[in-house]
């Protein structure tokens, strides 16, 4: 297979033009204050060639979120010394934009648990610490052990246990799994609390336990880069880190994109060879990071149950399916697919919410090494998704919006969960 060897090929370029690279660790609280978050919209296929210029890591400037089409926004987090290179880019290739100054100063501090929040419990609208989580699945699997069964799947790059829940109303039965990731892009904190919420809804709701859990299984990972997650809860200054922790063996640098780093197709497109890539990095070889290995093999283990992969992102409202690697073909059962994901969306937005954007993540830009074009392409799970939740907040989704978004996107998830019992189980609700 062609590219049986890729990874060789990708090391052994990463390791001869990265070796001497250096990419220290900032540690000024105020590093993002200064910085101009800039909104640039395309209009037309010159302007999408031009936001190529952005992903040089060299030019120091954060791609937070690129254009998927026409008018739909590619957000770049600017520092000072950039700002006048980017408004000239700008201007010399007459793009529509806006900007807001000073956006470091409207993050909020680091959450550290405060004593009055560990005494009044947990709140699932609310961001919570990645111990804390913990202790919630942990918790919530003692007090419903009827329910929830934990898995322990081995330990993050730093040695953070990772534990899978299990929800089912019969772990004997044999039901089709629907399986849900969360947070393996450390600063999408809206994500692992999605996840979260699931979790308390389908086991305390009790409509959920009659219908959602209705010979369906629920498998969810809350958090699949904990080390990440944790680094962006510990300064302002780690707030946008997008990767894993894990130190590079060819540099002095930290991390991988680990929505790069899935062995089906890895690294033939939309990823950074470049270990101290802040963005894009793919690893030197396919699952080299331990988060996603645990991913992977929660997938093949279950393979012939699994009929539903959802990984949960964040920011700007798109619910995308294979084929990320490519935009050139579609798989042969994409009409299914966007169908369904049709469906999805027009549920929440019933529900009060904003309607996704559907189509296939290719299509969005190619992207090579995703969990989602993995879970579709080597796993063989017949529905799988990536659902960007949230728009218009960036990564700093004001955690007292949660209350009112988390209970919109679940009315998507009901229709995942009657989609898939009704496909796969010969049950059905009396």
């Amino acid at each position: 297979m062609a590219h049986k060897y890729a990874w060789l090929i990708f090391m052994f370029g990463t390791l001869a033009l990265w070796k001497h690279a250096g990419c220290g660790e900032s540690n000024n609280e105020d590093k993002y204050d200064n910085y101009t978050l800039f909104r640039l919209y395309p209009m037309e296929d010159a302007h999408f060639e031009a936001i190529k210029l952005f992903d040089e890591p060299s030019n120091h400037i954060e791609v937070l979120k690129k254009s998927r089409g026409y008018n739909d926004s590619t957000d770049v987090l600017v520092p000072p010394d950039r700002l006048t290179y980017v408004k000239e880019i700008a201007k010399k290739n007459n793009f529509n934009y806006d900007f807001k100054k000073n956006y470091g100063r409207s993050f909020e501090a680091a959450e550290r648990e405060p004593r009055r929040r560990v005494l009044r419990g947990f709140n699932v609208y609310e961001y919570h610490s990645y111990a804390s989580i913990q202790d919630f699945i942990e918790t919530m699997a003692s007090k419903h052990s009827e329910l929830i069964k934990l898995q322990t799947l081995g330990s993050s790059y730093q040695g953070r246990k990772m534990k899978l829940v299990k929800i089912s109303q019969n772990h004997n039965a044999g039901n089709p799994i629907i399986f849900i990731d969360a947070g393996i892009h450390a600063r999408e904190w809206v994500a692992p609390a999605m996840a979260i919420y699931l979790i308390q809804r389908l086991v305390m709701d009790p409509e959920a336990r009659r219908s959602e859990l209705f010979g369906v299984d629920w498998y969810i990972l809350p958090v699949v880069n904990p080390d990440g997650y944790e680094y962006t809860r510990a300064s302002k200054a780690h707030r946008m880190w997008r990767k894993t922790r894990s130190k590079s063996p060819y540099a002095e640098c930290y991390g991988v994109d680990g929505n790069r780093n899935y062995g089906f197709y890895w690294a033939v497109s939309g990823v950074s060879k470049n270990p101290c890539d802040m963005e894009t990095y793919a690893g030197y070889k396919p699952f080299s990071e331990p988060e996603t290995q645990m991913v992977r093999d929660v997938m093949l283990a279950n393979a012939n149950r699994m009929k539903l992969y959802v990984s949960l992102h964040s920011y700007g409202q798109y619910l995308v399916y294979p084929w990320g690697y490519t935009a050139d073909y579609l798989p042969k059962q994409w009409k299914k697919l966007d169908a369904l994901a049709r469906r999805v969306s027009a549920a929440v937005e019933k529900a009060g919410g904003k309607p996704f954007r559907v189509m296939s993540a290719g299509q969005w830009y190619p992207a090579a090494g995703g969990s989602d074009d993995f879970a579709f392409g080597a796993a063989h799970v017949p529905y799988s998704y990536t659902m960007e939740l949230t728009d218009g907040y960036e990564f700093l989704f004001p955690e007292s919006r949660l209350k009112y978004v988390l209970p919109e996107f679940y009315e998507g998830f009901k229709v995942f969960a009657s989609h898939i019992r009704n496909e796969f189980n010969t049950r059905r609700i009396s």
